[in-house]
């Protein structure tokens, strides 16, 4: 097989083919979400989401954001927030390729080479009670550094907003998956299966994030607003009680003019 890819380390193609994937995921998700975006409302497409709109991160991710923007229209993809989709991509070269690559590799060596059914159900009871959980709870980290929410205040809140939807959805997509993956995958090509299969996980997990960073927007929103509309109410009751008190004050005066005529 020619070419430069088959020639880089295998921790950088798996980087790299899972930041693809991933990438092509959120698309798919963006995609998704404009159609609903477009048949539910009139408003323009994620006019909720991503940093160029609701995302409450640092200023220079904002200016980063503008200049993708400014290149999303340039090259016809305006409706899409590539920042987002960046973010997605830096999960899988940093975080998602070398991950597994490393930890099915140690899986391998753990159970062993066969490829039986058998020997496939182990592996992938191991990978889901300790990869999967552990891989869902780093992806939240990473996304919330990315998104200059915190790796670990906003990664971990990130986790409670979507631990038990992925779990649910993981659990009944990836242990089919990958009794195929370990069972007809040489271990050279499983984390390139994963990316393959991940395709559709990846624009679930997308979804996911979206609605985690919309809801924690809007609840920023109202924390915001409640000491205002405090103030105002107190504003408000402060400023009657002094009208009442001045108009009690005239009536007093009043009622004295009368008694001394």
């Amino acid at each position: 097989m020619g070419g430069w890819l088959p020639k880089i380390h295998p921790m950088l193609k798996a980087g790299l083919t899972s930041g693809t994937i991933m990438s092509l995921g959120d698309m798919l998700c963006q995609t998704i979400e404009h159609r609903n975006s477009r048949e539910s409302q009139s408003s323009p497409p994620f006019a909720v989401r991503g940093v160029r709109h609701t995302d409450d991160a640092s200023s220079t991710s904002n200016r980063d954001s503008g200049i993708v923007s400014a290149v999303a229209e340039r090259v016809g993809l305006g409706n899409y927030d590539l920042t987002r989709t960046a973010r997605f991509f830096g999960v899988g070269l940093t975080l998602h390729g070398p991950f597994f690559n490393k930890t099915l590799g140690i899986l391998e060596r753990a159970v062993g080479p066969k490829t039986t059914a058998f020997v496939a159900a182990k592996k992938v009871a191991l990978g889901h009670v300790f990869l999967f959980p552990s891989y869902a709870f780093l992806f939240n980290v990473w996304m919330g550094g990315l998104e200059g929410r915190g790796a670990f205040t906003g990664g971990v809140q990130k986790f409670k907003d979507t631990w038990y939807e992925v779990a649910i959805a993981g659990s009944v997509f990836w242990p089919a998956a990958n009794m195929v993956n370990f069972m007809y995958c040489p271990p050279a090509h499983r984390v390139l299966f994963l990316n393959g299969g991940g395709l559709f996980w990846n624009a679930f997990l997308s979804w996911q994030n979206a609605k985690s960073n919309a809801k924690n927007t809007k609840g920023n929103e109202l924390r915001v607003l409640g000491p205002s509309v405090v103030g105002l109410d107190g504003a408000l009751g402060s400023n009657l009680d002094s009208a009442s008190s001045a108009l009690d004050c005239a009536s007093r005066q009043h009622q004295l003019q009368k008694k001394t005529r």
